[in-house]
């Protein structure tokens, strides 16, 4: 994830971020040969940039973040085959750094403000405020939890979520979604494994039931008549749900194999593909061979017509 995190940032987000840590710290590494009008940026704006990026996320970085705070939003098992359904869940997280952003500068603009109007010292107040304002953090974060800060909890809490919706995060795609769910669970794994547990209902004998599925998915209102593009993306959506189900592409369809809960997951997948490259009108035509009474699968199906073929070839032979 961190990987993906890190490429996926624009060149500006990182000269940026060079340029600003180079202000701070070039200017005082020069002054140790020969010293400079100017002796940079104070060391606590570090605090600025640590806190403030949030601010200035890159559009990728932003939905990853979105990505993260849905997974955690979440409820139930964590895991691809329910990414749909994760994807659903809130953007907005309680406990989101975003609290920590708001804190951290609601107590610089205070803090600045009443040094000031007591010691009429712009620089030195900022300065204070910056430092005393990390020491301010955990203890208004404990204080949100108790029940006579009610007001102080509710304050911080309804600019965080507005900047968590309108500034922070960016509703995710399926790559990052992907990733977050990936991350989650290899951290659960040793956090909190529960989160991981499929829990199912007790049967004397349990049974898988495989139904198969016939799928076209037709974009409307598409620049050109050609919709190689969509299948050939609806395959690579496809592919993320391997070991759960059997698939096969046909000049028509796509013919899908696998249990029935996850094959409605895996049609909604391919149907939001022509969505997410911009059509406004999907056509998705679904058949279902759901049958009780016996094992079938897509290659049973198939042997049991060669098998007669087979035979009605040897009755014309013996004829």
């Amino acid at each position: 994830m961190m990987k993906q995190v890190i490429w996926s940032m624009p060149l500006w987000y990182k000269l940026f971020t060079v340029i600003y840590l180079g202000l701070i710290f070039l200017p005082k590494i020069i002054e140790l040969w020969q010293p400079l009008p100017w002796s940079g940026l104070p060391f606590y704006t570090v605090f600025y940039l640590m806190f403030g990026t949030h601010f200035i996320f890159p559009n990728e970085l932003k939905k990853y973040h979105g990505a993260e705070h849905k997974v955690f939003s979440a409820r139930g098992v964590i895991r691809r085959a329910r990414l749909y359904q994760i994807n659903k869940a809130s953007i907005t997280n309680r406990h989101c750094s975003t609290n920590t952003v708001v804190i951290y500068f609601m107590c610089v603009l205070i803090g600045t403000s009443l040094i000031v109007l007591a010691t009429k010292q712009l620089s030195s107040a900022l300065a204070i405020a910056s430092y005393g304002s990390l020491f301010a953090i955990p203890i208004i974060q404990r204080l949100m939890d108790v029940k006579g800060f009610v007001f102080l909890r509710k304050s911080i809490l309804r600019l965080s979520y507005w900047l968590q919706m309108y500034v922070t995060t960016k509703e995710p795609d399926r790559m990052h979604m992907i990733a977050s769910i990936e991350s989650y669970r290899k951290l659960a794994k040793e956090e909190f494994p529960e989160r991981l547990i499929v829990r199912k209902i007790p049967s004397k004998k349990e049974e898988k039931h495989l139904a198969i599925v016939d799928v076209t998915v037709i974009p409307i209102g598409t620049e050109t008549a050609s919709v190689s593009m969509y299948v050939a993306e609806m395959q690579e959506v496809l592919k993320t749900f391997d070991g759960k189900i059997s698939y096969q592409l046909t000049p028509m369809s796509t013919l899908i194999e696998g249990e029935l809960p996850i094959l409605f997951e895996v049609i909604q997948a391919i149907h939001e593909v022509p969505f997410k490259n911009g059509v406004s009108r999907v056509a998705t035509n679904i058949r279902i061979d759901d049958r009780r009474d016996k094992h079938a699968t897509m290659a049973g199906k198939l042997e049991a017509v060669k098998a007669h073929l087979n035979s009605t070839n040897e009755n014309e032979l013996n004829n």
